[in-house]
């Protein structure tokens, strides 16, 4: 489980990424993106930051109909 803070950061972060960049120009762009936004979620496993990964690039793409999906995980994970 992780804190408020840390997941209030990671949607600040994609957020910021959706809206200023929108869909990546390379490959390499969007795994930087990634790691940037989730960059405070630091005990995740790899697994769970591939799933989150795999959010944030969807969230980009297309951040109307992918935002819920996203901050729903991100809730999951909040340590009440």
């Amino acid at each position: 489980m992780v804190d408020r803070a840390d997941v209030e950061a990671v949607i600040y972060r994609a957020a910021f990424v959706a809206v200023r960049f929108g869909v990546p120009a390379s490959t390499a762009q969007a795994d930087q993106d990634v790691a940037w936004c989730l960059e405070p979620l630091t005990m995740l496993s790899r697994t769970e930051r591939a799933e989150l990964g795999v959010l944030v690039r969807d969230l980009a793409a297309d951040p109307t109909n992918n935002r819920e999906t996203f901050i729903a995980k991100l809730m999951e994970m909040i340590d009440e």
